[in-house]
């Protein structure tokens, strides 16, 4: 008697849990579609915008992709956190779509996939090639070691191909594409790309059915969110203008790339000088060389880099005296608009009302940046609408400005003679007079001297840095009167 008391407290106290705990993610699968609400959908600083939920599933439905995209609350919440909680982390990640949009619609399209797939590197990794998560997980598409390995991403103390944009996306393509053969659905192949089939096939066993929203309880808690947060993650890359997000437009540099395969063992130095690109540059391009120079290799490895430097990198690469190099597909002419030296603007008028991805196409350039470069909000181009486009000003070789010392005069001004004009200085500099150079003797002149400087990373060795720089180690030792080094030195490599 006791005992069927004590049972019944129990039942009771049951219901009531259930009565007041709140409703999780796991449960939201099984929940009828959510009644309308209004909501503040608006980023940090503006005005109240109210959205309603009605408003969101609208323009979900109007986006075609491989998914249905369902608006629950569970997308809801996490476009709230793209709007609201991580503001500028979308704003950074909205810029870098200019990067690698292009790159992944190439890589999806040669491998027969939807592009809408691009969006699943905004969940993995927020556009961030350097990303690395708290297991190890590591680049834009977020691969962990194991599966790197199956996939052909060479990981090294040199090089992890993970965080490579082209060959990390090439990658990616054929693992989509494997999971999508073993489910032939994609909120399915997405789930197992999170968590691994065997969690996936466990969940369909578990449901007695392959709906990823019947299953979606029986998956890990992560993997169920997968799904609606790549809806969301779509959502904000097409909608986020009308939630007052603007984005941190990176230079064109970063936006008109291209890329080609090299075997040789080249620095980043190297690029650098054969190029005239800014450092920095080359390794924003290329975060998966962890030393900053190519080792050599006989399967070679992508270099990405700016398309108007390309026709001085071939140069240089057909220098070495190797293999030669062709880069298919790629022209390049010597320009008559010379702009601000790297990039010139092109203006055209629209004829007739079009699609943004055909005129585009016509003009040459991609859709995202040709909304970006004339703040487009829509896909649509009106007829009469006038456009800007920008070019590339195309170096064929590369020559460092040089500042000749003058020549010895009776005392009178001297021209300065400039060799030519660094990329991106605006228009070419004139010659202009210059005031007499006092004659220095020999030990005065050593503190006038000038050197590149260098700031040792994490994991450096003097090795490294003499081979980035084309310095030999001896003379790296006897400049800077050091036989080692630590994390922060600021070391002299070269005298200028």
């Amino acid at each position: 008697m006791q005992r069927k008391h004590s049972s019944a407290l129990w039942l009771a106290f049951a219901l009531f849990m259930l009565a007041v705990l709140p409703v999780t993610a796991q449960d939201e699968a099984d929940l009828p579609e959510p009644a309308d609400s209004i909501d503040q959908l608006v980023a940090k600083g503006f005005s109240p915008m109210l959205i309603s939920d009605a408003d969101l599933r609208e323009r979900l439905g109007k986006l075609k992709g491989c998914l249905d995209l369902q608006a629950n609350g569970v997308v809801k919440g996490y476009i709230k956190t793209y709007v609201q909680v991580k503001t500028e982390k979308t704003r950074t990640m909205l810029g870098r779509r200019l990067t690698y949009f292009p790159l992944f619609e190439q890589k999806l399209k040669e491998g027969g996939l939807p592009a809408d797939l691009k969006y699943l590197s905004v969940v993995e990794s927020a556009l961030n090639a350097k990303a690395v998560s708290r297991v190890g997980a590591t680049g834009l598409w977020q691969f962990m070691p194991y599966t790197g390995k199956d996939y052909d991403l060479q990981q090294t103390s040199n090089v992890d191909e993970r965080s490579d944009a082209v060959k990390s996306t090439e990658a990616a393509v054929r693992y989509l594409k494997n999971l999508f053969s073993q489910y032939n659905d994609w909120a399915l192949a997405l789930a197992a790309y999170n968590s691994g089939p065997g969690r996936v096939n466990s969940a369909i066993k578990r449901a007695h059915s392959r709906d990823f929203w019947k299953i979606q309880r029986f998956l890990p808690q992560e993997t169920r969110n997968y799904v609606p947060a790549f809806i969301a993650a779509t959502y904000i890359c097409n909608y986020f203008q009308l939630h007052n997000l603007d984005f941190a437009e990176p230079d064109y540099d970063e936006q008109l790339t291209t890329y080609i395969r090299v075997y040789e063992s080249i620095s980043f130095r190297d690029i650098a000088e054969a190029t005239g690109l800014d450092y920095e540059v080359i390794r924003t391009l290329n975060a998966g060389f962890k030393r900053d120079y190519v080792p050599q290799s006989e399967a070679g490895y992508y270099i990405m880099l700016p398309q108007r430097v390309m026709p001085a990198f071939l140069r240089y690469l057909n220098g070495l005296g190797g293999r030669r190099y062709v880069l298919e597909g790629f022209n390049a002419s010597p320009n008559t608009n010379l702009g601000d030296g790297r990039y010139w603007q092109l203006s055209v008028s629209v004829q007739q009302a079009d699609h943004i991805d055909r005129v585009a196409s016509m003009l040459g350039c991609h859709p995202e940046h040709l909304k970006a470069w004339n703040d487009l909000h829509s896909d649509h181009v009106e007829a009469g609408q006038g456009l800007k486009v920008w070019r590339p000003v195309f170096v064929f070789k590369h020559s460092p400005l040089r500042i000749e010392a003058p020549k010895q005069t009776d005392g009178r001004s001297t021209p300065i003679q400039a060799g030519a004009q660094k990329p991106g200085t605006g228009n070419l500099a004139q010659s202009m007079p210059a005031d007499p150079v006092p004659v220095l003797n020999k030990a005065d002149a050593e503190q006038y001297k000038q050197y590149q400087f260098h700031t040792v990373r994490r994991n450096e060795s003097l090795d490294d840095i003499a081979r980035q720089y084309g310095t030999p180690v001896e003379t790296l030792r006897k400049i800077n009167n050091c036989d080692s080094i630590k994390i922060g030195m600021r070391l002299k490599v070269k005298e200028l």
